[in-house]
Formats: structure tokens, C-alpha cells, sequence
């Protein structure tokens, strides 16, 4: 606010038009008005007066320097006309005011936003509005006004620097119209896509501005509405991204924003009390695309208290602050319906910010593809500046007990970091409704966890330098489920492994297995895994060692092999031994026939994209003797009128052999086929001569396991969660 009170200056420029235009010399005038000037403080003043009359006065130039607390302002006016009555002079008014070519500079010296005295002296409540109505009233003296070319230099004027403008405005009893214009730089004659900052309103208790295309006033970019108060100021605003874009083209290089949708809000301050300034901003759109990024229904909502004394340097985020999305996607990720609650503290200063807060949300929808995981419960703390970003915090799933904690650090000059994600409460699946499959909607495995209890840690880090690395760690304590038909319990697994950049094991992990029902039982499968790197493809390559378990009495193993997912074949070779041949006949379903004895084996596996297949398995029992009989009750008169089946038929009703082999292969479709050959010795049969038998079987074994767990039920030794789902599910199918 000027020093020199506003009549004095009128008194001295009403005495000087009159001097002048009495005495015809307008050097006296001069005088006059630099005098004046200079008593308001302008240093540097020169001006050069034209014309003098009672009724209009032509000014060629007019110059002054004002030294601020915070900079230097240079004033520089040409071809200035003015219209007046002097009654109007001695209300302090004018006309009309046409000005040809007017130039500012301004240079600061200082940083205002650390001039806390300024602040305070120009922005303490209350006085934000008291300033805008005082300079309404003493310093729009006009009714008419005009500058046909503004300009703007210094690096307080930021974009506009060097941009040519035109200034049109209109008072109306208290009440101001303007249009500044953005000229065509290189052709400041051309009319064509002229950029307009239109004020169509501003009195003392409102304010309304519109951007605009001059040869498009139909497009308006953005607007503000603005209620002015006693104490406080309330409005709303629209801006439409694409538009704002178009029309900011020549101040600053913005990216496009065609894929952001009309953006609408609402602004307001109040200013009731000394000491702080309270505000509440809102915004919402329909639609947000940012490259690979995309939006849509959001409502972001901030409640902010700021100091009055230090407005520019602490705000505060109050509660009820929020950000809420209809779907937020990146690629094949995206979020459903969620809202942020948000709190905190911003500092800000000349080269630093700091920001103190946290976040939380009851539920957060994560998507992949076509399924869905939600979480709950979510609450973080985050502490950031111009250099780093953290964030702590914990969530659990919604569907499922459980809870962990998550850490992320992030240098921002630098650009790297780190996450982690570990466990406070492992996942349990002991209760009865719970399930794991119940994390993802729709669970597309063919596998499901019913019992036990899981526990996941992960990590992540990144560089500019180095390429993203993800770990994880998955740890299975007692669980028990299902694979397809198969039922297991006693599942216990400690596995880590490193995902990104490349797929492989950071340690062996261990498997224990307790139980295993696919219609036949194993029991105590333990085996050590590892993934690798493989030479043959982008996939990794799995080597299982130490396998071994126990099925039919007996045990099986395997020597140490790896399976390569690049390969489109795989094979090993599974050796049992000391199995005992009568557990193999209860899964034939065969009645009238007992056998005894064990034998040893090799079965060669081979997995391939039809399935996994047995080629030439071999079964031999050399040592053990023992006995096969077989004396159905039926159903054998007609194959004993053939010779050669009824002399086997008659042997086999007590058929005490010295040897048996078995040659066994397997197809992808479940087809068994056994190739059995005996040699031994029958009393049924009056010869003392060994007897040598061949036997061929053919069967779908897929088809006769399924019958037998459907006879036989499911194995005790399965846990009773796991069987009794089975059992339900069964019965629904």
C-alpha cells in the first residue's frame, strides 16, 4: 500500500492539469507530478507530456524504479491518453485510460517465502480480504481501460516473460470487467488463436474468471467463481484438461491430457481465526489416462489448516481428507473402488519439503487379470522430502485371518529403494470356513489348502543402475488340501526364492509330506528343491534331490534330477523297492485272490505337453518266494474248456512261485499296461515240472483309482478337515 494518502496525490494532479493547461507549459506539470511521485516513494522518475486539456490529456512516457523489501519494480508507460471530467478528478476518477505499450520489470532479492514479515503483513486472516476490497475501492479509478501491449520481464513474471498482452477492462459501479489477451508473439496483429484471461466479474464480495479462446469463445478451458466474505472465501471451479493444455501451449511445454476427463471442485477458506487459516478443497472427474495409467470415478477431498503467520510453509492435512477411485489400472494390475483417508504435515522452504502423515483404508481391491485379492484394515505412515520417501505400515486379507506388515524407502535424487513384506500373524486355515483358495476371486489353480498355516515374506529393490529384484519366501507349517483328486495333509515347506530379474532358488528348500490319498497311500515324502537358471531358455530349471517316501508296505526314491520347463520332455526314474504285491491287489478291486511276496523296481517317468507317460517300467522279485491264489466262485467254465486258460486257471489256485517280473508302461491317458511273468511250481497240477505263466492286463488307471477312493473312501491318515470337505464335495457332485 502506498505511503502518501490517495487525496493529496488527486490535489497535485488536479493543480497541475490545471497550471498546465492555463499557463500552456507542461514542463510544470511535470515537475508537479515527479514531484509527487518521487513523495510516494518512486525513485527515477521521468515523464514527458504531449498534451494538457480540461477534458482529455496525452502522456508520450512515464517512468519510475520502486525499491521493495523484496525486489526492484520498474514501471515503463508510452502513448498514454486519458478521457476525464473534473468533477470526476475530484472524486479521484477518470474516464477512460488508453495506454499503447506498457513494460514491468521486477526482480527479487529475496526469497518472500522466507520473509515471514511480509507473509504476516499481507496475509494474516482477514486481511487477504481486506486488501482485495481496499484496492477495489481506491485504486480502480477508472471506467474504462486499456493497454494494447503489455510487457513482462524478470523471473518473478515465470512463464509470461517476454509474452506479448492487451489489457481491456470496464468498471460498473464497483463491479470490474477484463480481458487480458495472450498475442500472437512472432505476429502480434494475427487474431487467430488468441488466448483470453477473462474477468467477468469482481466486486467486492465476488469473483469470476474464465480462460478463453478469442475465435472460440464457446471453448472455455477452465473457470473460477469465487463468494467473497466478511470472513471467509468460498467457489467452485471447472477446468477441462485437454482444453487448459491447448491453451497453456505457448507459457509452458505440458504433456497432454486428452484422456483426462472435466475436472470440477470446490474451494474454501475461512479466516475466522487469527492464528490459523482453514481450507477445504475438493475435485472429481470422471476419467484419467496417463499413458500406461488409467482411472476413473475420483473424488479427492483435502482438509487443510494453515498457520496465518507462515501460510506458505506448514500446512496441515486434517482428518476427513480422502482420495476415493472407481478402478484405478496399470496394465493387467489394477485397484477397485477404494478410498484413502489421509493426515499429516507439509513444511515447506526455499530448497527442501518436508511431509509427516499417514494413510489408511478398510478395504482396497487388487486385481490381476481377471482375479481379485482384498485387503483390509490397511494403515501406513509416511514420512517424505525432497530426497527420500518412507512408508510403514500393515494390512491383512479380507477374506482370510492373518496380518502383515510392509516397509518401503525410496530416494528420490537417487532413484532407488526397497520394499519388504513380512508377517505378524501367519494365514490360518484351521478354522472350518477356511480355505485358501478364498484369497483370489476365482481361485484358477487346480490345487486348494484347507488346514494349517502359511506364511509369506517378500522384497523388492531398484535402482537406475541395476535391474528390479523381487524375493520371496513361502512357508507352509502342517497343511493339508487337495491336488485334483488328490488329497494330502503334513505338508510342510520352507522355500525362498527370487523372482525378478530371473527365477531361481536363493537356498534348497525342503518338503515334507505326511500323507498322500490318490486312491493309493504314501506317507513321509520328503525331498529337497531348487530352481536354476537354465542355458536352454527363459524358464528355469527345477532339481529335486533326495526323494524318497513310502507306498505299498514298501519305500521308492529317486537319484537327483532336474527338470528344465524350457525342455519339451523330462524324465527320471523312480526306483521302489521291498513293495508288498498283496497292497498292489486290494487296488485291483479282485475278489477270490490273495498274493504274498514283495518285489523291487524301476519306473521311468517321462512328463511331456501330453502328460506324463511310463515307458518299460520294470518289476522283479528273484529272492522272496511267494504264493498267488486265485479261485473265483464263478465265472471261469467257459475259459477252463480252453486248454491252455485252464490249465493257468487250474495253477493259479495255488501257485507257490520262485519268480515274478512285471514289465509296466503308462500313457498320457491313463491307459496301464502290466506284461506279468511267473515262474514257479502249482500242487494242483500233477507234474513235479516248473510252471511258466505270462499274464497281460489293460486298464484305465485314472478310472480305477477314482472308483476305488469312491469304495473305499478316503485314507484315515488324512487330516479330517481335508476328508470331510472331500466327502461334501463329493456328495454335491
Amino acid at each position: 500500500m502506498l505511503p502518501l494518502k490517495r487525496r493529496y496525490l488527486y490535489l497535485f494532479v488536479i493543480f497541475a492539469l490545471l497550471t498546465g493547461a492555463w499557463a500552456g507549459r507542461t514542463q510544470l506539470t511535470e515537475l508537479v507530478i515527479t514531484s509527487s511521485m518521487h513523495g510516494l516513494g518512486l525513485n527515477n522518475i521521468t515523464t514527458d507530456i504531449q498534451q494538457l486539456g480540461l477534458n482529455n490529456s496525452h502522456i508520450i512516457s512515464i517512468k519510475f524504479s520502486l525499491v521493495t523489501e523484496t525486489g526492484l519494480f520498474q514501471f515503463e508507460a508510452h502513448d498514454i491518453s486519458m478521457g476525464y471530467k473534473l468533477e470526476q478528478l475530484a472524486e479521484g476518477r477518470v474516464e477512460n485510460i488508453t495506454v499503447n505499450k506498457l513494460a514491468l520489470h521486477y526482480q527479487s532479492t529475496q526469497n518472500t517465502l522466507e520473509d515471514s514479515q511480509l507473509i504476516r503483513g499481507t496475509l494474516e486472516p482477514l486481511k487477504i480480504i481486506a486488501a482485495l476490497r481496499h484496492a477495489l475501492r481506491e485504486y480502480v479509478i477508472f471506467n474504462r481501460f486499456s493497454i494494447q501491449h503489455i510487457s513482462l520481464s524478470g523471473e518473478s513474471f515465470a512463464a509470461l516473460q517476454g509474452k506479448p498482452l492487451r489489457l481491456n477492462g470496464s468498471n460498473h459501479e464497483g463491479t470490474v470487467f477484463a480481458e487480458f489477451t495472450l498475442l500472437n508473439q512472432i505476429k502480434p496483429n494475427l487474431k487467430e488463436n488468441l488466448r483470453q484471461l477473462v474477468i467477468t466479474n469482481l466486486s467486492e464480495d465476488s469473483f469470476t474468471v474464465e480462460l478463453r479462446f478469442l475465435d472460440s469463445l464457446e471453448i472455455t478451458p477452465a473457470a473460477l467463481e469465487l463468494d467473497i466474505q466478511d470472513t471467509g472465501i468460498n467457489g467452485n471451479y471447472r477446468i477441462i484438461p485437454k482444453q487448459l493444455t491447448a491453451w497453456l501451449q505457448p507459457l509452458a511445454n505440458i504433456s497432454s491430457f486428452e484422456e483426462i476427463g472435466e475436472v470440477k471442485g470446490g474451494i474454501s477458506l475461512k479466516l475466522e481465526s487469527k492464528s490459523k487459516i482453514t481450507s477445504t478443497l475438493t475435485a472429481t472427474t470422471d476419467k484419467f489416462t496417463y499413458g500406461p495409467y488409467d482411472a476413473n470415478r475420483i473424488a479427492i477431498k483435502l482438509k487443510l489448516d494453515t498457520p496465518a503467520a507462515n501460510p506458505f510453509q506448514i500446512t496441515t492435512l486434517q482428518n476427513g481428507s480422502y482420495v476415493t477411485v472407481g478402478k484405478f489400472s496399470y496394465e493387467d494390475f489394477s485397484v477397485g473402488k477404494t478410498r484413502l483417508n489421509l493426515v499429516g504435515n507439509l513444511t515447506t522452504s526455499t530448497n527442501n519439503w518436508q511431509y509427516n502423515g499417514g494413510t489408511s483404508s478398510e478395504l482396497l481391491e487388487l486385481n490381476y487379470n481377471a482375479q481379485t485379492l482384498q485387503l483390509k484394515d490397511i494403515a501406513a505412515r509416511i514420512s517424505a522430502n525432497t530426497n527420500s520417501l518412507n512408508i510403514e505400515g500393515g494390512f491383512s486379507p479380507a477374506t482370510l485371518p492373518g496380518k502383515f506388515m510392509f516397509a518401503l524407502d525410496h530416494n528420490l535424487t537417487q532413484g532407488q529403494g526397497q520394499v519388504s513384506v513380512k508377517p505378524i500373524k501367519a494365514i490360518n486355515l484351521n478354522a472350518e470356513n477356511n480355505r485358501l483358495s478364498q484369497l483370489l476371486t476365482p481361485w484358477p489353480y487346480p490345487f486348494d489348502l484347507l488346514t494349517g498355516e502359511i506364511n509369506l515374506t517378500s522384497s523388492a529393490a531398484w535402482s537406475q543402475s541395476s535391474k528390479f529384484r523381487l524375493t520371496t519366501r513361502l512357508k507352509l507349517d502342517e497343511t493339508g488340501g487337495h491336488y485334483g483328486e488328490i488329497l494330502l495333509s503334513g505338508l510342510s515347506l520352507d522355500h525362498e526364492i527370487e523372482i525378478l530379474p530371473k527365477l531361481h532358488s536363493i537356498r534348497t528348500g525342503k518338503i515334507d509330506l505326511r500323507h498322500l490319498d490318490s486312491g493309493v497311500s504314501a506317507s513321509n515324502i520328503v525331498t529337497m528343491l531348487k530352481l536354476e537358471p537354465s542355458n536352454t531358455g527363459p524358464l528355469p530349471q527345477m532339481v529335486v534331490q533326495a526323494l524318497h517316501g513310502e507306498i505299498f508296505g514298501g519305500t521308492f526314491s529317486s537319484d537327483d534330477f532336474t527338470f528344465d520347463f524350457n525342455n519339451k520332455s523330462n524324465g527320471f526314474k523312480i526306483r521302489a523297492s521291498n513293495i508288498d504285491l498283496a497292497e498292489i491287489v486290494k487296488t485291483q478291486q479282485l475278489e477270490d485272490i490273495t498274493v504274498t511276496g514283495r518285489i523291487d523296481g524301476t519306473i521311468p517317468v517321462w512328463i511331456n505337453e501330453k502328460g506324463v507317460m511310463i515307458e518299460h517300467g520294470a518289476f522283479i522279485n528273484d529272492v522272496q518266494a511267494g504264493t498267488i491264489r486265485y479261485n473265483p466262485a464263478a465265472g471261469t467254465d467257459q475259459l477252463k474248456q480252453n486248454p491252455v486258460t485252464g490249465i493257468a486257471l487250474n495253477a493259479l489256485k495255488d501257485f507257490r512261485y520262485s519268480h515274478l517280473s512285471a514289465d509296466v508302461n503308462f500313457t498320457p491317458e491313463g491307459m496301464l499296461t502290466i506284461n506279468l511273468q511267473l515262474k514257479g511250481t502249482s500242487p494242483e497240477l500233477d507234474t513235479k515240472r516248473p510252471v511258466h505263466l505270462n499274464i497281460n492286463t489293460e486298464q484305465n488307471l485314472l478310472s480305477l483309482l477314482k472308483s476305488l477312493r469312491f469304495a473305499e473312501g478316503v485314507s484315515e491318515s488324512i487330516d479330517q478337515k481335508v476328508r470331510r470337505q472331500y466327502e461334501n464335495s463329493r456328495s454335491i457332485n
